[in-house]
């Protein structure tokens, strides 16, 4: 059995341990599944599958992407106002006060941390079950695709983490900085360990390597199907994209932008379809999505109910993203149509909501019941056009104009192409299209642009883009555990 028994052991330990091979029910098989009994129960292709779906769990929760995580960079870019003061459920990430000791620290850090835990303790028995089966069976094939979807979990876990606790590599800090990155987690064991920070050339390092890894041998399904609620080929390949833009290779960032573009079955939504498919599981542009339901989800904690005046109404349209949006989009069907007034049914928390997450079809609790979007196709349009813009180069001749121009003209209402872009009207194009899907604050900060927010206690209301408050301390439970650890990141 796959116990810890050890009385203090750090999160990256001691969450998978306890839940990874914790009760089964009849929903194993169904997404997001709970976890397998016991390590023995790993010992099949099916019961593989039903340990990967445990890891992919999760993400579905209030500090995976159900809830707080998603919604920290809108928090944090300036965009979004609370409506509601009253619940301060969010209040950490608006304020920015996400110090080692707030309760998005240490949950954030705990979900993440799980993740990678879970996918290291499932990679441990894989090897097992692969090594049983018939070289070219079709149950060899879902074993490897179940495999080099944990390597590429655990790159995306990583990259979050990255994200949140760490500065951003273009951003102008020192990568090769001691403490720099976040500690690595890439084995299973019940050993007492202490963790500590990498540097941040490591971490990114690590990333690249583990998205690498999943897309060896072909193993990842190409098909559209598959890669709604489970990573596939084309999305780890568009995770890789941004991954390397944050890093800024903008060569490799471009290569894998436009292998999506060009190769994938994923389309563009058109500006009809834009408004109808918020909805909806598994939509055109979805390449990967973090699946919910009634009985898996963030409750009151979710993206629904912090977007929603009859939730928590603690992320509407800021006065200064709305006056912006009136002058620069009204014929935006991300603006128009995508954004509206809304108020809740006792007259309160009257304000601009995004209507990206209204709950699913079918659903009894839709307040709480949508699916995170990890990535779309929109943002890899974008993340082309920013990558050429930067240097990269284009071997069919494609250029930023014309990935703007096609992204646009599915969302403006008689669009005149543009004849050139430039970096801001690229910043400007993500603000939009990426509104409320955790953004803002990194397209801000990799870029050198200070940020801006009412909730900014001084008096220009503004933070310079290298402020640490901008980022987010590990938390001080782990540093009770490894005491050398290093809790604020180094740049």
């Amino acid at each position: 059995m796959l116990l810890i028994t050890m009385k203090r052991t750090p999160l990256y330990i001691a969450l998978t341990a306890a839940t990874l091979f914790a009760s089964c029910t009849k929903q194993l098989d169904q997404f997001p599944s709970t976890s397998l009994p016991d390590d023995e129960a790993i010992e099949s292709v099916a019961s593989l599958h039903r340990a990967v779906n445990g890891a992919y769990s999760p993400l579905v929760l209030r500090y995976g992407y159900g809830g707080d995580v998603a919604l920290y960079p809108d928090a944090k870019g300036g965009d979004v106002r609370v409506v509601n003061p009253g619940y301060q459920q969010t209040t950490d990430a608006h304020h920015f006060t996400t110090r080692r000791n707030s309760a998005f620290s240490e949950g954030a850090y705990r979900q993440f941390a799980f993740v990678i835990g879970r996918v290291n303790n499932v990679l441990k028995y894989a090897p097992a079950v692969l090594k049983g089966l018939k070289a070219g069976s079709a149950d060899e094939k879902k074993a490897k695709d179940d495999i080099a979807q944990l390597y590429a979990l655990r790159a995306l876990a990583h990259l979050e983490l990255a994200r949140l606790y760490c500065y951003i590599p273009t951003s102008g800090v020192n990568t090769t900085a001691q403490y720099s990155g976040v500690p690595l987690n890439l084995v299973s064991d019940d050993t007492p360990r202490t963790f500590q920070r990498s540097t941040l050339k490591e971490t990114y390092e690590q990333i690249f390597a583990d998205f690498l890894k999943a897309l060896e041998g072909n193993a990842l399904s190409t098909a559209k199907t598959s890669g709604s609620g489970h990573l596939n080929r084309w999305s780890v390949k568009a995770l890789l994209s941004r991954a390397y833009l944050y890093y800024g290779d903008y060569q490799k960032a471009y290569d894998y932008a436009e292998d999506v573009i060009a190769n994938s079955p994923y389309a563009l939504y058109s500006r009809d379809e834009y408004p109808k498919v918020w909805n909806t599981q598994g939509t055109s542009e979805s390449l990967f999505e973090v699946l919910t339901t009634d009985k898996s989800n963030a409750g009151l904690n979710s993206l629904g109910s912090y977007t929603n005046p009859n939730g928590y109404a603690e992320y509407a349209v800021s006065d200064d993203f709305l006056t912006w949006l009136r002058a620069n989009r009204s014929d935006d069907v991300r603006f128009t149509v995508a954004i509206s007034e809304r108020q809740g049914g006792d007259g309160t928390n009257k304000a601009y909501y995004t209507l990206k997450y209204p709950g699913l079809q079918g659903s009894t609790a839709p307040i709480a019941v949508n699916n995170y979007k990890v990535i779309r196709l929109s943002e890899v349009y974008l993340i082309a056009a920013e990558a050429l813009l930067k240097g990269a180069t284009s071997s069919t001749g494609k250029t930023v104009v014309s990935y703007y121009n096609t992204l646009r003209k599915n969302r403006i209402s008689g669009y005149t192409p543009a004849s050139s872009v430039t970096l801001q009207d690229l910043l400007d194009e993500r603000r939009v299209e990426l509104f409320c899907e955790g953004h803002r604050l990194y397209d801000l900060v990799r870029n050198k642009i200070n940020v801006k927010s009412s909730y900014i206690s001084n008096p220009n209301k503004e933070y310079d883009y290298l402020n640490p408050a901008l980022i987010t301390e590990l938390p001080q439970r782990e540093k009770n555990l490894s005491p050398e650890l290093v809790l604020e990141a180094a740049k």
